[in-house]
């Protein structure tokens, strides 16, 4: 199923209608060139259409509803992993830093 969002919708009428709406609007009211107005529609109306692809693109990908028992799992021990490789590292950065001193003090 195809689903376009309300944002890109709203896009995709106010360039692709809206503009050229103005520039036949300013052509006729306010002697603005015909042939800039045309070139200028027309590609108002191609960057509409493929905002409305992009968009329709975009909001055909469905995020999973529910997230089963297996994944939840899975998640909580990429995290477990996560928080220990981060632990390892402030031991790291912590011995290093010691180096650094002993370091700095032997160099003077």
């Amino acid at each position: 199923m195809v689903r376009i969002t309300n944002l890109t919708a709203l896009s995709v009428i106010a360039i692709g209608f809206g503009v050229p709406v103005a520039l036949v609007y300013f052509s006729v009211y306010h002697q603005f060139n015909w042939i800039a107005a045309t070139i200028l529609g027309f590609v108002a109306l191609v960057v509409a259409a493929g905002l409305g692809i992009i968009g329709m693109a975009i909001g055909s990908e469905e995020l999973p509803e529910t997230v089963s028992s297996a994944d939840t799992e899975k998640l909580n021990l990429l995290r477990a992993h996560q928080r220990a490789t981060l632990e390892e590292l402030d031991e790291i950065t912590a011995v290093l830093k010691q180096i650094r001193d002993i370091l700095k003090t032997a160099g003077q």
